[in-house]
């Protein structure tokens, strides 16, 4: 090796460690930033201020647009940046206000949730319980009415279970399971589903076989429609469909992320199996009675009423919310079990029950329903970005 082309290899290695240490600073400033902002947020909520201040988050995104210009940095990146560090901060002070069982002491949080290690349920209450507790305990159910007799047993403290998605709407049978339990929403996690084909094979060409769970074969329909060769078998579990790629034959693989292959030691073989590319599930937390989320929070609230089968019931009964300003996220109707052609509707709503023109809106909904039903008020996970000023 020549001296010039050491020279080049010992500058290239003092900018990389350059580099690294830059990134070391990075780092520790995003988490000065998040203490900063986090004492901030206690001391908004000591006062009685709302956590979200639209205006200033709409003026840190001008400043830090502004400053970056300045440097020569592009406008679209530096907001991106930003929005992702308010978003973190959000995320954060809700953790600390948002709806919780009442055992307040807890340190680690018992969760009943579908399947195991590698499923989407995991790696999703993991990050929703993230900042709330130190560690999620697992407790590991093989069908959706095993999480709701796990809380209501006391056998866990959260029940997580996904709602709906995207692409294939409400999951039916989590919310017929709401319809008739004494559990509480205790909060909500938008959970981005990237379907990948997954197994010990290299290439598509030698696989047979593809294991998922019913709803992540629903989500890759698209994908299944252009590999005909495939043979696809539903599975109770993401987990279950990892397991058999993992120990059965190379042709056999699974539906599912790319974190659960990495854990697993599988190989993404296709990372290109979902029908959308954006593609959510929202999961809730389901707790017995919790401590209602901080009025200080933007909050949802979720409900199921039935209204009469007169002419205009269901209208009547809605008219509180469009005369007191209350956005309707979510009505989506159910059959009501032995009463045929009898319907009952799930509702979610913007705002918490204490706010005083929710509060109005749902006066004026118990005097037009047969029944409602309240699944409580819990912190919003998904907030509209403020637009930049300028």
């Amino acid at each position: 090796m020549t001296t010039e082309s050491n020279n080049r290899t010992e500058e290239r290695a003092s900018l990389r460690a350059a580099i690294d240490q830059t990134d070391a600073n990075l780092v520790r400033t995003l988490v000065e930033r998040r203490r900063l902002a986090e004492t901030l947020g206690a001391l908004k909520a000591g006062d009685g201020a709302l956590v979200r201040d639209v205006e200033r988050e709409r003026a840190v995104l001008d400043r830090a647009v502004a400053l970056g210009r300045q440097e020569g940095l592009d406008e679209g990146f530096v907001e991106k940046l930003f929005q992702l560090i308010i978003d973190d901060s959000l995320r954060r002070q809700r953790a600390g206000l948002d709806a919780r069982v009442r055992t307040a002491t807890l340190n680690e949080a018992k969760v009943a949730y579908l399947g195991g290690p590698g499923s989407y349920s995991q790696f999703a209450a993991d990050a929703h319980f993230a900042g709330r507790y130190s560690a999620v305990m697992p407790v590991i159910q093989r069908e959706f009415a095993g999480i709701f007799e796990a809380v209501e047993k006391g056998e866990a403290d959260y029940g997580f279970a996904p709602i709906e998605n995207t692409t294939t709407g409400g999951i039916v049978e989590v919310y017929d399971l709401l319809r008739d339990t004494r559990l509480k929403i205790a909060g909500e996690h938008h959970y981005r589903v990237e379907h990948c084909i997954v197994g010990k094979a290299h290439d598509l060409g030698t696989v047979r076989t593809v294991l998922g769970h019913p709803q992540a074969l629903r989500q890759s329909q698209r994908f299944f429609a252009r590999h005909p060769e495939l043979k696809t078998r539903a599975v109770s579990s993401s987990t279950e469909a990892l397991n058999e790629a993992l120990t059965g034959k190379p042709d056999i693989a699974a539906v599912a992320g790319r974190d659960a292959a990495r854990l697993f030691g599988l190989n993404v073989i296709d990372d290109s199996a979902s029908d959308h590319p954006e593609n959510y599930t929202r999961f809730v937390a389901l707790a017995i009675d919790p401590e209602p989320a901080s009025p200080l929070l933007s909050c949802k609230t979720s409900l199921v009423i039935v209204t009469s089968d007169a002419a205009g019931s269901l209208v009547s009964a809605l008219d509180g919310f469009r005369k007191e300003g209350v956005n309707l996220t979510k009505l989506e109707s159910r059959p009501i079990a032995g009463k045929p052609w009898q319907q009952m509707f799930f509702l979610d709503l913007d705002g918490h029950e204490e706010h005083p023109n929710v509060a109005r809106a749902l006066k004026n909904l118990h005097s037009h329903a047969v029944s409602v039903h309240s699944f409580g008020s819990y912190g919003s996970d998904r907030l509209e970005p403020a637009a930049r000023g300028g």
